[in-house]
């Protein structure tokens, strides 16, 4: 299956806008996107049903939304989550669609929890308490925040329900990218492939890439996917994994083969432990993902965006006013400065520990 993204021309530079209609069975969906600001992420799971998320910025950070995902065990059901001392079921938050394997996400918005803590304050670790009222793999915790470091950049959220198989991904530029980082954190639940020590195959995602000047294709990686989040605990209710805190774009290995050559965190616009050059170079104009996971039982169900440009405009919304958790379909994009956007097909697989 191929999705493809169609690019707007804007104002300056590398420009990417209107997303095609997306597939009924692979899709990630626009959620949201700010101006001026990055994304803190962070992700939890483990054999007790407590833990904490926390919430990593710089002094004088002000918090511009919070979304708190949870994701069920492969064929369990979703439950309640508390968060912060607030309970919330899943009839108060939204259920990632499509929703067609058995896993199932939801999304609660949880500004009002992380704001009053965040905004004033003097920066570090922030840790918010969470609770699982039923049988879950985890929990994901993303915070669009502003502050003077993240002026000029882009936070941008995706999510959904990607299915099993190959796919491409397939974005055009409206000009030439000049440069810019894209940093790229996915969030995959009902996923392991070893531990911190150990590379053993396993639930893993392979992730290509493709470019107008780079025709042949180059290992990104070859194990997305994982229980990172869950200090590699190899059991049902614990493999869950997000690019975030404590990740690091250094790696993947491309040739990995388990939990310790990837943190699903990625940054398109340099190179990887292998290879220091770019996925993209200046001249590109378009970026391919190829994306293939054997195990066909992966739930992939966010990506993140945190890019040095800036985004001009989602569907016809101003980013600085973002579409509710009702998500529209098609979305769009326009971004100034490299024209990267999002991974609107893309998709991953894998086996259960």
């Amino acid at each position: 299956m191929k999705s493809k993204l169609k690019y707007l021309a804007v104002a300056t530079a590398c420009a990417m806008g209107a997303l095609a209609a997306p597939s009924a069975n692979a899709t990630l969906l626009l959620r949201s996107a700010y101006q001026d600001a990055a994304l803190a992420i962070d992700g939890w799971g483990g054999s007790s049903a407590t833990g904490s998320l926390d919430v990593n910025v710089a002094s004088g950070s002000v918090v511009q939304k919070a979304y708190l995902y949870s994701s069920s065990v492969w064929s369990g059901g979703i439950g309640n989550v508390t968060f912060g001392g607030t309970t919330f079921a899943p009839a108060t938050g939204s259920i990632l669609v499509p929703n067609t394997n058995p896993a199932t996400t939801v999304v609660w918005d949880v500004t009002s929890i992380v704001k009053p803590v965040i905004d004033g304050g003097s920066g570090g670790a922030y840790s918010f308490g969470l609770s699982e009222g039923a049988f879950l793999d985890g929990e994901v915790l993303v915070v669009v925040y502003k502050n003077a470091s993240t002026v000029g950049g882009t936070a941008i959220i995706m999510d959904g329900e990607l299915s099993s198989g190959g796919d491409t991904t397939h974005l055009d530029f409206a000009s030439a990218y000049t440069g810019g980082n894209v940093i790229a954190s996915l969030a995959s639940s009902y996923s392991y492939n070893g531990n911190s020590a150990v590379n053993a195959t396993g639930q893993v995602t392979v992730v290509d890439v493709r470019t107008s000047t780079h025709t042949t294709s180059r290992r990104l990686t070859s194990c997305a996917g994982g229980n990172d989040d869950a200090s590699f605990l190899a059991e049902n209710g614990a493999l869950i994994t997000v690019g975030g805190t404590g990740d690091s774009t250094a790696n993947p290995d491309p040739n990995c083969a388990g939990g310790a050559g990837d943190d699903e965190l990625y940054n398109l616009g340099a190179g990887n432990s292998a290879d220091a050059s770019p996925f993209l170079t200046a001249g590109d104009t378009y970026l391919e993902l190829l994306t293939n996971n054997p195990s066909d039982d992966d739930n992939v169900f966010f990506l993140g965006l945190t890019t040095t440009f800036r985004v001009s405009q989602v569907d016809d919304t101003p980013v600085d006013e973002p579409p509710g958790p009702s998500v529209p379909e098609p979305a769009a994009l326009g971004l100034v400065g490299i024209g990267l956007a999002g991974l609107a097909g893309m998709r991953r697989r894998k086996t259960k520990a």
